[in-house]
């Protein structure tokens, strides 16, 4: 197997670049697989070795600390895992493509009901394995099947009942999605791409978008708004160095001056502490820290 797999393990890669809050130390080991037999290859490698998995897609919901990962990191790279088909309203798509992509792309097939996911980045995979969404709604909906690979190398395949979907969860554990099934619905390509635009004006004009962040660092207690508490609490605009919550949506933290891990730990750590005291609810990362 490792001579299978020479050349395509890396020792010590940065993963600052391949995050969207650009910190972070580097992997002890990195592998960025191609295509399925590769991905089950580096899964057996690490079942092998007897490595911890981490699985990297676009980036975007992942803080990665300054002392890096100890295990192997599973990156999907750029094109890799990207294909898009339709059969009527059914969509299959794999795990590398992007949320936006696909979303750009079922309004070009006038298919509706992703539209109102415009303004979240990452991957399918991520997208699914999180159950990403917001207020106008998430993933699950569309869903019919999801396909995955467990990191023990063996092929999975379930049913949309068969997925324990909660908030941003799906509930996969140890296994790595390859791609999903999506029943969508006929629209007008004008009414979709009109939706997109709303939607994305809403998210631009009230979320920093185009900042050094990983989106919503917390998530929503229920029956409330963590950034509601955040900016009830007087913390917007508060700084840990580089680190700073901010000012546009509290419930983002960005990277606007060079920050480091450290420093977006603590401050989300004082975040913490601060709506604690104030309200007596104990923030969850929806983040995943590494």
């Amino acid at each position: 197997m490792v001579k299978d797999l020479r050349g395509k393990i890396k020792h010590q890669q940065c993963l600052k670049g391949y995050t969207t809050f650009k910190v972070g130390g580097s992997a002890t080991l990195f592998a960025e697989p191609t295509n399925p037999e590769e991905l089950q290859g580096v899964l057996d490698y690490g079942k092998e070795q007897g490595l911890k998995i981490f699985v990297l897609g676009k980036g975007s919901n992942i803080l990665v600390r300054d002392s890096g990962v100890e295990g192997l990191v599973v990156h999907i790279p750029r094109g890799a895992f990207g294909r898009i088909e339709r059969s009527d309203e059914q969509v299959l798509v794999e795990a590398g493509v992007s949320l936006p992509r696909l979303i750009h792309r079922t309004a070009e097939w006038e298919l509706k009901g992703l539209e109102n996911l415009v303004g979240i980045p990452g991957s399918v995979g991520g997208a699914v394995a999180m159950n990403a969404g917001g207020k106008y709604g998430t993933v699950e909906r569309w869903i019919e099947e999801v396909s995955t690979i467990g990191y023990d190398g063996a092929l999975h395949s379930y049913t949309r009942g068969q997925v324990d979907f909660q908030y941003r969860n799906a509930g996969l554990g140890q296994q790595i999605v390859l791609g999903a099934r999506l029943r969508l619905e006929k629209g007008s390509r004008e009414e979709i791409l009109h939706r997109m635009r709303e939607v994305y004006e809403e998210k631009s004009g009230s979320q920093p978008l185009s900042a050094k962040s990983a989106g919503c660092v917390f998530k929503n207690p229920p029956g409330q708004s963590a950034g509601g508490l955040i900016d009830q609490s007087g913390l917007k605009g508060f700084k840990v160095g580089g680190a700073m919550v901010s000012r546009k949506h509290a419930n983002f933290i960005v990277n606007w001056s060079s920050a480091t891990a450290a420093q977006i730990l603590e401050l989300i750590q004082r975040v913490r502490e601060e709506v604690k005291k104030r309200f007596g609810v104990w923030l969850e990362p929806e983040i995943k820290i590494w």
